[in-house]
């Protein structure tokens, strides 16, 4: 018996006191805006008394307290930070109505927002908001990793840089033959198809959607799937293009080397042709003394000659 008047004693104390103090009427506690959209956070309550005289003041309560915006003595203020000139008042202060507007809102913006309400000569009264900015995937990026040949291999992969959920991805393959791809050839949290054992027919246009609660984009790719008959001309193609330029360097290395051969013999010949006045001489030289040898002969015969 005892045990049920204390608890009835508890129960008239916590009404009393919610009849007494009043609060902050949040229609929403939780809310959801994608980035770039305007967000209304909704609040009122019922004064007793002059609102005139009531302040009201919102504030950041994320990494801190942030004033955002408040009402006092008749006039309205605004926070100098990251919400200047992107918020104000739903209505025109003073009011019952304490809802206000954040324009162009950021993912910064997500966050928990109180609203304070102070009233002279009664208890402060609050409420409290939690806010979400969703962001839209940004424009995915498709890669091709692989060598597309028959009966190769290839991984189709797709990502994007930005996204609040982290977005999803779903691969398509567009006409001539449509098709739809499933795990274990599909990841979609990690954006990539793997594709095996690759035929002709598999060649197309493959495209990536990138999804969120927030928005979509998507990216596509070319896939062309070649015989290895064709690689090989691709690649004897290639082989004789690095042959000929070979061919081409030394070719230009002999007409270098045989014009400077040219040259030297032409270096040669001017200098024998320098020379050739002293052998001039020389020859002439050695023609006197033939002609004085074969006197001195002849002088020697005419004296060892008998008179008749």
């Amino acid at each position: 018996m005892e045990m049920k008047a204390r608890l009835g004693a508890m129960l008239l104390l916590i009404w009393t006191l919610q009849g007494d103090t009043q609060g902050v009427e949040i229609p929403r506690r939780e809310m959801e805006v994608v980035k770039g959209q305007v967000a209304v956070l909704h609040a009122w309550y019922s004064p007793s008394s002059d609102i005139s005289k009531n302040s009201v003041t919102w504030q950041f309560n994320t990494n801190g307290s942030k004033p955002v915006i408040n009402f006092s003595s008749g006039q309205v203020g605004y926070g100098q930070n990251e919400f200047t000139k992107r918020v104000g008042f739903s209505v025109t202060m003073p009011s019952a109505n304490l809802s206000f507007y954040i324009n162009d809102t950021q993912e910064a913006d997500s966050g928990l927002y109180s609203c304070i309400v102070i009233i002279p000569g009664a208890p402060t009264i609050y409420g409290h908001i939690q806010l979400d900015v969703k962001v839209p995937p940004s424009p995915p990026v498709c890669t091709l990793a692989g060598n597309p040949v028959v009966k190769g291999n290839v991984t189709l992969s797709c990502k994007s840089s930005q996204g609040k959920p982290v977005p999803q991805y779903k691969w398509t393959k567009a006409a001539p033959v449509s098709e739809v791809f499933f795990s274990p050839m599909q990841n979609e949290r990690h954006g990539t198809l793997r594709l095996s054992n690759l035929t002709k027919g598999m060649s197309g246009k493959y495209t990536c959607r990138a999804s969120n609660t927030a928005g979509t984009d998507s990216c596509s790719i070319n896939l062309e799937v070649i015989t290895s008959s064709n690689g090989g001309v691709i690649a004897a193609a290639t082989l004789g293009s690095i042959v000929g330029l070979v061919a081409m360097v030394l070719f230009l290395v002999f007409i270098l080397r045989r014009r400077r051969d040219t040259e030297d013999e032409i270096a040669n010949e001017i200098k024998e042709d320098a020379l050739a006045p002293k052998r001039v001489s020389w020859a002439k030289s050695t023609t006197g003394s033939d002609v004085l040898s074969k006197n001195w002969h002849a002088v020697l015969h005419s004296h060892q000659s008998p008179t008749p």
